[in-house]
């Protein structure tokens, strides 16, 4: 029997990691030279905390105010209110992933576990971060490859994209057909300040079709987040799977890109839009439908560590997206916030760390050295 417990206070504590050197991202045209992360603790009056990171936490007192003297299992009442808090402000995602860690504490049970249970390991995807010459890519997809991963993204920026085919196509003569490639646009959304034009439906039809040809896995926010029309327009122009809302802030958004926009592959990520509890029924439509739910994972360690629990959970793609591009974006700078990296195994797959609730225990005091607020 879980103990009585009642939410007795949501603490938030801000840190800085430096990066050097700078990681430069494919679809951030600032290199980064350090990554900001707030780690959000839930407190309970049994002595028992969850905790859990991926976004800032602008509204903890507002959150704070209505969670306090919440029984932490009503996971859905806990939904409700942070879905409130979302309309009027910022994304409070990280504090119901928080309290996923505190009721799986409180059971003494996996949050994977929690939630049905579906799988025990995921197959990793390698996601890469950086642009880099054709042969350095294709050298990066033989290593990993020879290390057990089956599968790769690979990233578009090019000012044209014929030149990222292109890399693609050298990275696929490299590997073989037996691994699978996954293909980034990064046309869904931009970076503040960044005001690099976007693909229209013509543009996006062309690069599938290519795409097709080199058998990619899917192509991936080849439009806007919020066209719909358009990706309902390009699902007629392609046989190739499109994967699309990453960013979504709300469960309908992706419920218009799955009946409306005949996207394929659903991806919000738990810390960023709609919680572990808004993306579970977000993976059900999809299963519904007969798509796929794939989150996004790109934040920091415990962001990961949260979507593998729900992909563990409820996941009918055979892919988890795990953030993999050494030497410039390595597992130990990812995990930096947890007390361990998380591995790929060598026959592909990935697992959480073994425990109850998300099963990491933070070292507070190891992060004291990078700690800002």
């Amino acid at each position: 029997m879980a103990p009585e417990a009642r939410i007795s206070g949501v603490e938030t504590r801000r840190y800085r990691y430096p990066l050097d050197p700078p990681f430069q991202a494919a679809w951030d045209p600032i290199p980064r030279t350090y990554q900001d992360a707030t780690l959000v603790l839930v407190h309970s009056d049994a002595g028992v905390t969850g905790c859990a990171s991926g976004d800032h936490l602008p509204d903890r007192e507002v959150l704070e105010r209505f969670l306090v003297g919440l029984d932490p299992l009503r996971t859905e009442a806990v939904r409700e209110i942070c879905e409130t808090v979302d309309f009027h402000g910022g994304r409070p995602w990280t504090a119901e992933c928080a309290i996923w860690d505190l009721a799986g504490r409180l059971l003494d049970t996996p949050v994977w576990r929690l939630l049905g249970g579906r799988n025990e390991r995921m197959l990793a995807y390698a996601s890469s971060g950086e642009l880099v010459e054709p042969d350095e890519r294709a050298r990066r997809a033989v290593a990993l490859r020879d290390r057990g991963v089956r599968a790769l993204k690979l990233r578009f920026h090019h000012a044209d994209w014929r030149e990222d085919v292109a890399v693609v196509e050298h990275v696929r003569a490299a590997v073989g057909d037996d691994f699978e490639l996954m293909v980034d646009a990064n046309q869904g959304w931009r970076m503040a300040g960044d005001r690099e034009p976007r693909w229209d439906v013509a543009t996006a039809a062309r690069c599938a079709r290519e795409l097709e040809r080199l058998g990619a896995y899917w192509l991936e926010e080849p439009l806007r987040c919020d066209d719909v029309e358009g990706y309902r327009a390009l699902r007629r122009l392609t046989g190739i799977r499109i994967a699309a809302g990453e960013m979504v802030r709300g469960a309908h958004e992706a419920r218009d890109l799955v009946l409306r926009g005949g996207v394929d592959v659903l991806q919000p990520d738990v810390v960023l839009a709609g919680g572990i509890s808004g993306c579970r029924r977000v993976a059900a439509l999809a299963d519904l439908c007969g798509r796929m739910f794939s989150p996004h994972t790109w934040s920091n360690g415990y962001g990961l560590v949260c979507n593998l629990h729900l992909t563990l959970g409820v996941s009918t793609c055979p892919y988890v997206e795990v953030p993999y591009d050494p030497p410039a974006w390595s597992a130990e700078r990812r995990d930096w916030l947890l007390p361990a990296v998380v591995e790929i195994a060598a026959d592909g797959t990935i697992a959480p760390p073994p425990g109850p609730g998300l099963g990491v225990t933070p070292d507070l005091d190891a992060l004291e050295r990078w700690r800002v607020a």
